[in-house]
């Protein structure tokens, strides 16, 4: 009795391993590169004082994470960024 429960046990566990490789098998993505203009929506438009906004308020969200200090120094340089860009 024991060597039908091993062998039912190792059949399970092959066909759960076997099962796992081939779900995990990636799917074949074809890398291209952006266009100038996809590229600029894709970081947030052409606008430089929407991009310097984005990025100190993200810098601030940040601050709540374990890297506090760390970015929420960056949000409080970033607001010369945005002195530079939005006039």
């Amino acid at each position: 009795m024991k060597t039908i429960d091993r062998r039912a046990i190792a059949s399970a566990l092959v066909l759960a391993i076997g099962l796992s490789l081939l779900s995990a098998m990636p799917t074949v993505l074809q890398a291209r590169p952006l266009t100038q203009a996809a590229e600029a929506q894709a970081v947030g438009g052409t606008n430089p004082c929407a991009a310097a906004w984005g990025l100190g308020l993200g810098l601030a969200a940040a601050s709540l994470s374990p890297c506090g200090v760390v970015c929420l120094s960056l949000a409080w340089y970033n607001l010369a960024l945005i002195g530079a860009y939005c006039e």
